[in-house]
């Protein structure tokens, strides 16, 4: 078995077309490294459709059918259970890779001893900060102030074993998964008491600290030119008008950001 599983979720609402997208990608862009594919079909009652599982044929594959849908973090969470690799890198449902190795290179960081988690994107984005002011009081307590900064859970990485040791309950809402992703008791809060770090990493191989990931033309900032795997987000980002990419990259980065 290989030492990488790639996790990848599919929700049954979206249709098979992003999953045709993903695969697509996965022909296009070799990963550099083997790996374990394990497709998690969230909130399929009943058989598998045929118009989803025609797409595997001729995909080495494991599949992890979760009938009753949950939030992506949730779905992670079972898929750990469902392998044995050493690292896994978990993709949504949007998640399309751009570039060849783009999986090597998004692992090459986390043989550092003092690495807790990869990812492809983060932002500094609080969602204290940024919420109307009826909804501040109530967040204070789960959100730090701007800047946040957490890992985008659309594409990132780390060792199971550290995985498995983290706390990833509590997600019953939309809301649960952002406090999971980014809360004050969130993966990345949880990552970083236990003194390891969080990092972005760039298609040249850069592994980018959180104070550097504005700079890191991954997420919201310039073209993205360095982005490994895009998803729903960086494709609004790219297909938006100057002035909707300028509030995008703020609410990222703040108000320095200029989104060009």
């Amino acid at each position: 078995m290989p030492d990488v599983c790639v996790v990848h979720l599919v929700w049954a609402p979206y249709g098979p077309a992003l999953l045709e997208r993903f695969l697509d990608s996965l022909r296009k862009h070799p990963a550099g490294v083997p790996y374990e594919l394990l497709v998690v079909f969230n909130g399929f009652e009943g058989e598998v459709p045929v118009a989803f599982t025609s797409l595997l044929a001729g995909t080495e594959h494991r599949a992890l059918v979760l009938p009753e849908a949950v939030q992506d973090l949730p779905a992670y969470r079972a898929a750990l259970d469902a392998t044995a690799a050493r690292v896994v890198c978990f993709t949504n449902s949007h998640a399309e890779a751009l570039v060849d190795g783009w999986l090597a290179t998004l692992l090459t960081p986390l043989a550092r001893a003092d690495v807790g988690l990869a990812g492809a994107t983060g932002s500094w984005e609080s969602a204290f900060s940024s919420a109307p002011k009826e909804l501040r009081f109530p967040r204070f307590r789960q959100f730090r102030r701007f800047p946040n900064p957490h890992l985008r859970t659309n594409a990132f990485a780390g060792r199971r074993e550290l995985l498995l040791g983290l706390d990833w309950s509590g997600v019953d809402s939309k809301l649960g998964a952002l406090k999971l992703e980014s809360g004050r008791r969130g993966l990345a809060a949880q990552v970083r008491r236990r003194g390891l770090g969080l990092v972005v990493v760039g298609r040249d191989g850069t592994a980018w600290a959180p104070p550097d990931w504005e700079r890191s033309a991954t997420f919201r900032a310039g073209s993205q030119a360095q982005l490994l795997v895009a998803d729903n987000r960086t494709r609004d980002y790219l297909a938006a008008d100057p002035a909707e990419r300028v509030r995008l990259a703020r609410m990222a980065w703040g108000r320095r950001a200029k989104g060009d």
